[in-house]
């Protein structure tokens, strides 16, 4: 998804000829057709999985991925651009469900905290091989002679290569039976209607909910708006797309390689502490990381938007791996895939919301503008999880005395 985020505004710029002043609202179009798409099948994608295991779930959403990678760059008008962006949605929305599900399916309780900080690092560290090496592959083909068009079209298909390997790893090496038991009788939608009821009475459940609405939206605005915000800028200064993209490469991995040392100490550290005091402390860390960002008024200043990115990186991974263990954690164990396709139900109306509302103001206000709207969302999710922190060891207070 690094990807694809990444090299869009390639496809806007140099594919599809997008007018500069319509590519943020244009970028959030895409981005509401993904997630609602994704908002009508997770749940239900969680609960199936329940039944049926994760496996061929996770390899037949892969497949329709790389269909979406195939397609893509093969648009001639925005209106394929977003029927294809669809197709992408559904393969995303079913792998990823899957991918959240085996995060909570194995790790003992003692260690669930170092197990999701681990899984950050290795994600961390593949998402800046995307950012270092993919991202520059626009300019890459454009050098060897191919026009830009083709130039965005191998790139995108390079995708669809990685794609497809990945579903030949996961048929070969992934376990393929269920974690818990469930009833014969009950259906994907009624399973799917279990993981939403099951925050009843479990605040912490709810708050792991809460959390994904943040986090998500998060990571939707850095992949939409941080790229976009390179292009932009880079043709206020001269500077073409492609380079434009490999510039935003170099920056990003700033963000990338803050994730991958701060990973896993988080994870040990939310092993040590209450999970929701440390989600709490993860959410201050992402506000004032995106509100860092956010204030950045050149891009191409790269020594202070790579400290602002680094910042960032270290909010974003620790919100992350704080609202999965926290998931993990309070899920129950018979339902936990239709809770993860719930937590991701969250996400995605996170994400729906950040990237409506963050194209507008990209478009009408500043580029750095969604990354300050995202810090207010984390700080309103740190005021809950105190709330809750409170609430908890007030009722033990009560009924110690």
């Amino acid at each position: 998804m690094t990807f694809l985020n990444f090299v869009q505004p390639y496809i806007l710029e140099e594919v599809l000829g997008v007018a500069p002043s319509a590519q943020g609202r244009i970028t959030g179009y895409l981005n509401f057709i993904h997630e609602g798409t994704a908002l009508l099948i997770m749940a239900v994608a969680g609960a199936l999985s329940d039944r049926h295991g994760r496996r061929r779930l996770l390899i037949f959403g892969l497949l329709i991925w790389m269909t979406g990678f195939i397609l893509f760059p093969l648009a001639d008008s925005l209106t394929q651009l977003y029927l294809y962006r669809l197709i992408f949605a559904f393969g995303v929305a079913m792998a990823s469900v899957m991918v959240i599900a085996t995060m909570q399916d194995y790790p003992q309780e003692v260690s669930r905290g170092k197990w999701g900080g681990i899984n950050s690092f290795v994600t961390s560290f593949a998402i800046l091989t995307v950012t270092l090496l993919l991202a520059r592959l626009p300019g890459i083909f454009t050098e060897a002679g191919y026009g830009p068009v083709e130039a965005g079209r191998y790139t995108f298909w390079v995708g669809a290569v990685i794609a497809l390997v990945t579903a030949v790893i996961v048929r070969f090496g992934y376990f393929a039976g269920r974690i818990g038991a469930v009833k014969a009788t009950s259906s994907p939608f009624e399973g799917a209607l279990q993981g939403i009821l099951a925050a009843r009475g479990r605040p912490r459940l709810m708050l792991s909910y809460g959390s994904a609405f943040a986090a998500r939206g998060d990571l939707v605005v850095v992949g939409a708006f941080y790229s976009l915000w390179f292009t932009v800028a880079g043709r206020e200064q001269g500077i073409g797309t492609a380079e434009a993209l490999k510039t935003a490469g170099i920056a990003m991995s700033a963000l990338l390689v803050s994730n991958v040392l701060w990973a896993p100490i988080y994870g040990y550290i939310l092993d040590r502490i209450d999970r929701v005091l440390g989600l709490g402390i993860a959410m201050v860390l992402a506000a004032i990381g995106y509100f860092t960002l956010g204030s950045v008024s050149d891009p191409y200043n790269l020594p202070v938007m790579m400290a602002a990115t680094f910042v960032l990186g270290v909010g974003e991974i620790s919100a992350i791996v704080a609202g999965n263990a926290l998931l993990g954690q309070e899920a129950p164990k018979d339902i936990r895939g239709a809770s993860v396709g719930v937590f991701s139900l969250f996400g995605t109306l996170g994400i729906l919301t950040a990237t409506i509302l963050g194209g507008i103001v990209f478009d009408r206000i500043e580029p750095g503008a969604p990354f300050k709207m995202m810090a207010f969302v984390n700080i309103v999710i740190a005021i809950w999880a105190g709330w809750l922190l409170l609430r908890t060891r007030r009722q033990g207070v009560v009924s110690a005395s």
